[in-house]
Parts: structure tokens; sequence; C-alpha cells
């Protein structure tokens, strides 16, 4: 079902607003996310991929690109933290990558692929062009959790652009109740229909090397951190 709404958005989206390029995101695995009681949606800037069509889950999933790990492979570490949490997996297989990956969902703010390095003002500009179809994507999901990778940019794009845009046709995710975790930026909106409303925390680029496995732990343990604050038990 989310997998074929998926597919009437994007193609909606690509056709009204004459995308000759366009960068499809979402659920990776809808049986697996289906039967998942907590949802998690990660949202990134844009795709590296310059002028072309392509469905990124299926990219992700396939391995074979040779830097999909620098991405993906902090994208599966941080979605152990959260939902199974245990020691930080030093060593992520292929096998791994994607077990843990069908348990989440992505969104990219800017639907056309760019360069090496995301560009601020397009980011922005995108999202708030889109804004109504971005609410629209989140709204398939009805996530618990939405970590923005971008620190600084895209928190800041998805709250202001998207989500406290009362000039739109459709539920208004209002953003409010700002706060700081354990160092990170957070804030909530609410879902029509959650009792809960749902965090967005300001996190770093899941690509961020500098610092190594060293870094990269430390972020794991932040996942569980959050996990323990954000997240509603599972019964």
């Amino acid at each position: 079902m989310v997998k074929e709404q998926e597919r009437k958005l994007f193609d909606r989206w690509q056709s009204e607003q004459k995308r000759l390029f366009f960068i499809r995101d979402g659920v990776f695995d809808e049986e697996t996310w289906n039967a998942e009681p907590l949802k998690i949606t990660f949202v990134l800037k844009e795709a590296d991929w310059p002028n072309v069509n392509r469905d990124m889950c299926r990219h992700v999933l396939c391995g074979r690109s040779p830097t999909v790990w620098k991405t993906w492979n902090n994208v599966a570490r941080w979605t152990k933290g959260l939902l199974e949490g245990g020691g930080y997996p030093r060593n992520v297989s292929e096998a791994e990558r994607v077990r843990l990956l069908a348990r989440v969902s992505f969104l990219n703010l800017k639907k056309a692929g760019g360069g090496r390095r995301a560009n601020p003002k397009e980011i922005r500009k995108a999202a708030r062009q889109d804004a109504a179809l971005l609410r629209e994507q989140l709204l398939l999901y009805h996530p618990d959790l939405i970590v923005c990778c971008g620190k600084g940019l895209v928190a800041d794009v998805l709250e202001k652009e998207v989500l406290q845009r009362p000039d739109l046709f459709g539920p208004y995710l209002s953003a409010q109740d700002h706060e700081e975790l354990d160092g990170i930026s957070c804030f909530y909106t609410r879902f029509p229909g959650k009792e809960r409303l749902t965090p967005a925390v300001d996190f770093c680029h899941p690509e961020w090397i500098a610092g190594g496995h060293a870094r990269w732990q430390a972020d794991y343990e932040k996942m569980k951190t959050l996990r323990a604050v954000l997240l509603p038990p599972v019964v």
C-alpha cells in the first residue's frame, strides 16, 4: 500500500512540475516497514546524482555502488541504535545494512540530484517550492521520530519551509516546543491521528567521516539515548 501511494505521489510530482529528472526515495521495504511498531524517517538534503532518474531505495539496497557505505552504513548503525540498541556495530555487512534499512524510511528535501556538495540555498528553495508535496509524503509515514541529517540546515529547512506553512492546503503540521537533548536540538510536530507529538532531531550528516569509528560510535550512543528519551515503549 505505502509503496503504491509513493509511486502515485512521485508520478504526480514529476508530471505536474514537469521534472525531467527526479530521484525517488521513501520506504525501503514495505513488508518490513508495515511490521515495524516504531516508524523512523530520516530526512536528507539531496542525492549526489545530477541529471538522472533513479529509485534511490533500490540503488542503496542493491549495494552495487562502491560509495554506498559512506552514507548508508551509518544510517544502518543509527537505525540499530534507535530500534535495537546493544553494542556498537563496527563492521556493517551488506546483508546487515539491507536488514536494518528495511525497517525505516527516508526522504530528500530536494528531489533532483545535485553535486558533491549541497548548496544550502538550493535545498531551501526546493523544499519551499515542494513543501505541500513533502508534507504529503511525510503523511504517508506518520513517523514516531524524524532524524534530520545535516546539522543546522535540514532541521531548519524542514521546520520553516515545510512544516510552519499555514498558507498550504491540508493538515497543518506545526512545529513547536524546541528543546535540547544531550546537546542535540529537537522540535516537535503533530501528525493527524497520532496521540504523541513527533520529535524531529537536528543531527549530523551520516557521511561525516572525520574521526572515523570513534566519532561514529559516539553518534551511535547518542541514538540510543534518543531512543530512551524520545520514543514510546514497544508493547
